[in-house]
């Protein structure tokens, strides 16, 4: 309070007066400031408590925080390697697909090549086949050709073991009429209607063997070998015929 806004007085007793109440009053005022000091100053220990115990379990979960982020970061490394990884194997896989697609390819041409070959070999095969039972069938008309000259060479030996039969009788035969043609004329002349006969009757006698000889070789051999038989038989049976016919010329019947 300014010196000029103090009352006047009139006696000590009021001015004492004054001063009391005043005093009285910033008294009052001074308690009201203290009580709200204290007031303030509990509310503001209670609200730094508060305030430490909010710090202190933002603190705590700011640590959590931390270590969560600290986990979550090193995890993050690890997806992050992991991923690095996939990523290579991926490349890797890449890459092998890549080969497996030309493998694949060369492999579609390996089959369409051996496809083919395939059908060569069966057509070869086919080939093959038809050439055997060709080669079959020729040799087994060779088999039957040899075993029907097997039996023609058997007809023939037979046929040589006749003819030589027929040859021996024909050698014999043949001694008989030089034999005969040595008889002197007159005794020939004397018997010679007898012998002229008797020759006939040898004739047909030495020509039936003959004749059954090759009626025997024309039922047995074949064709060919039968057409020879009796070429031979037959030129036989005409150098006999001759022979007869001459010694008919030397002995004539009367």
């Amino acid at each position: 309070m300014d010196r000029g806004d103090r009352p006047n007085f009139n006696t000590i007793e009021e001015e004492l007066a004054y001063w009391k109440n005043l005093c009285s009053k910033f008294m009052q005022e001074r308690d009201t400031v203290q009580n709200e000091f204290d007031d303030y100053v509990a509310e503001s220990q209670q609200l730094e408590k508060e305030y430490e115990v909010t710090i202190e379990q933002n603190e705590k979960k700011i640590r959590q925080l931390m270590s969560t982020n600290n986990l979550n970061q090193n995890e993050i490394d690890s997806l992050k390697l992991k991923l690095d990884t996939i990523n290579k194997e991926r490349d890797n896989l890449e890459d092998d697909l890549l080969n497996l697609k030309k493998e694949q390819v060369d492999f579609q041409r390996k089959i369409r090549d051996l496809e083919q070959k395939n059908d060569d070999l069966e057509q070869s095969h086919r080939m093959i086949t038809e050439s055997i039972n060709a080669v079959e069938s020729v040799l087994n008309s060779a088999i039957e050709r040899n075993a029907m000259l097997e039996s023609e060479i058997d007809e023939k030996e037979t046929l040589k073991e006749k003819i030589q039969r027929l040859t021996d009788e024909t050698r014999e035969l043949k001694q008989e009429l030089q034999v005969r043609e040595t008889i002197p004329d007159n005794e020939r002349m004397m018997n010679g209607h007898v012998d002229s006969n008797r020759l006939t009757v040898e004739h047909e006698t030495q020509t039936t063997p003959i004749k059954r000889e090759a009626n025997v070789i024309d039922a047995s051999l074949s064709p060919s070998s039968r057409i020879l038989a009796l070429n031979i038989v037959g030129d036989i049976i005409r150098k006999v015929g001759v022979q007869t016919h001459r010694k008919r010329k030397v002995f004539p019947v009367y």
